[in-house]
């Protein structure tokens, strides 16, 4: 089961902070904060603008998210509302005080006014001008400090007098409460206040108190009977959430590969722990040398001084990954943005192995010398999680199955050049009980794919691949025999309806590769 936090308990717990006079920091940080941390061009509801580049605000906001400290707390996206911003976020996180960023809103609106109104305290006040002279509450405000709209140029240009400021007249005070409404300004805002006297109340109350000061909902949750007004958001326990992947890229003869995996492992929305690459040697001898900017970019890495075919990579990630999850690449194989995030969440609702292609195998068992197999994933994409009979390309499971991996018969193992793939299924399924799927691919939306569609099929079929020997098919297809014989249970003989549904689910003209196959098999 998973363990979750839920938005209407959290309220509790953070306004009792406030009530009982805590000094404690709390950030607040939406998709608005990512988009400017990222230098993804977005226009923001109060009409702001964030450039197509990392500016000196999204520079200084990014650095505002690593403070790891026991009194400061961040609140963020939740996966109920935004699922990528959410994963974004608590793989960056060094700091794992984490509530939602919707904390004062959605559920919690109306306890929130009513909270927030009965409050009396000195508070330091930051936000917009539009708020001068309004009273905010039953607060005394010591004094407002004044923000504009445009934050990122307010940012470059009056922020830094303005933080001076604050720091000359209010720096040395203890025990104030700092009520900020600053947009994607208050993170920062907050920081370099925090650096200087960490003995205040630091908190980002964002849009929750503009019905003090505005004269019009700004928010759909302000306004009752809307969907946002009754959510009761939800997010993975932060305290015993495990979400950290080790990335194993392999290579052999395609280091023109490394540098664009690397650049889309980077661009993850969940971000892994570390990127790690393992290079088998060449069977012809042939010298095969990593670039040193690559080598920089990686966590770590081994070169084999003789060819152990594909077994050893994952033998390199059973011993040096350090993550609960490891996500295994083939080294022609390019991901979308948000390809570990998708691995992670179907993960969470169902254990298993899974890939970036799957195969079905067909009733004569003879994979991959059949026509009647399926494949599911980035070339035959459906919108939902699929069980398969095993999956290549890439790989994500949990570092412990590694294990039960090399428990695989020897004469698969000996095999050297294919069979891990397969093998991997048989142990997991005939050891465990653990199925293997492909996770959601939604047509055209490209970066929850495993692989780049029109890339997979370009690297896919250069002469390094191992599927371009007719020899090594062949001893696939003696392999996938050879299990089926020790017991392997396929899904078209353990639940052919199974099969037969999903074969009327799969859009059309999807079966390249048994076509390929044949070609290259052809005397």
């Amino acid at each position: 089961m998973i363990d979750k936090i839920y938005l209407k308990k959290e309220f509790d717990k953070y306004w009792n902070k406030i009530e009982n006079g805590e000094n404690f920091t709390l950030f607040r940080s939406g998709d608005g904060e990512r988009a400017i941390m990222t230098g993804r061009s977005v226009t923001a509801q109060e009409g702001w603008v964030s450039p197509d580049y990392i500016s000196k605000l999204g520079i200084d906001l990014y650095a505002s998210h690593m403070i790891d400290e026991p009194n400061v707390h961040y609140a963020v996206s939740c996966p109920c509302c935004d699922q990528e911003a959410y994963y974004w976020y608590i793989s960056r996180l060094p700091n794992k005080n984490i509530t939602f960023a919707n904390l004062w809103v959605n559920i919690n609106y109306p306890t929130f006014v009513k909270k927030f109104t009965a409050l009396k305290r000195d508070v330091v006040l930051i936000a917009n001008y539009r708020a001068e002279n309004h009273p905010i509450a039953n607060l005394n405000i010591l004094k407002h400090y004044k923000v504009g709209d445009n934050c990122i140029a307010f940012w470059e240009e009056e922020a830094p007098a303005l933080i001076e400021q604050i720091k000359a007249e209010y720096g040395n005070r203890n025990d104030l409460l700092y009520v900020v409404a600053a947009g994607p300004m208050a993170g920062p805002i907050i920081a370099e206040l925090y650096k200087n006297n960490p003995n205040n109340c630091y908190i980002d109350f964002g849009s929750s108190i503009d019905s003090y000061f505005r004269k019009e909902f700004t928010r759909p949750y302000m306004q009752r009977g809307t969907i946002y007004a009754e959510r009761n958001c939800w997010m993975l326990n932060p305290n015993t959430a495990d979400i950290d992947v080790s990335v194993v890229l392999s290579l052999y003869k395609r280091p023109q590969n490394l540098i664009s995996q690397i650049e889309a492992i980077n661009k993850q929305s969940l971000r892994p722990r570390e990127i790690l690459l393992f290079q088998d040697g060449t069977s012809d001898g042939e010298v095969i040398d990593i670039p040193e900017e690559v080598k920089e970019k990686l966590s770590g890495y081994q070169i084999s001084p003789v060819n152990v075919g594909v077994w050893g990579r994952f033998e390199y990630a059973k011993n040096n990954a350090k993550s609960k999850f490891v996500c295994l690449f083939d080294d022609d194989t390019i991901p979308g943005s948000r390809w570990l995030e998708n691995c992670c969440v179907e993960m969470g609702k169902q254990e298993g192995l899974y890939g970036t292609i799957g195969v079905v195998i067909g009733k004569k068992g003879l994979y991959p010398l059949e026509y009647d197999l399926y494949r599911v994933g980035w070339d035959a994409p459906l919108d939902k999680s699929v069980e398969v009979d095993l999956v290549g390309h890439s790989w994500f499971f949990k570092h412990e199955w590694l294990d039960t991996l090399f428990q695989a018969p020897a004469e698969i193992r000996n095999l050297k050049y294919v069979g891990e793939d397969m093998a991997f299924s048989y142990m997991l399924w005939t050891k465990k009980k653990i199925k293997t799927f492909v996770p959601p691919h939604p047509k055209d939306q490209f970066d929850f794919y495993g692989s780049n569609p029109q890339l997979a099929w370009k690297l896919g079929q250069s002469k390094e691949g191992i599927s371009m020997n007719p020899d090594n098919m062949k001893t696939m297809s003696s392999a996938t025999q050879l299990l089926i014989k020790k017991g392997w249970k396929t899904l078209v003989r353990r639940s052919p309806k199974y099969v037969r549904h999903l074969r009327r689910q799969l859009p059309t003209g999807t079966y390249k590769e048994r076509k390929l196959i044949w070609r290259i098999l052809r005397p």
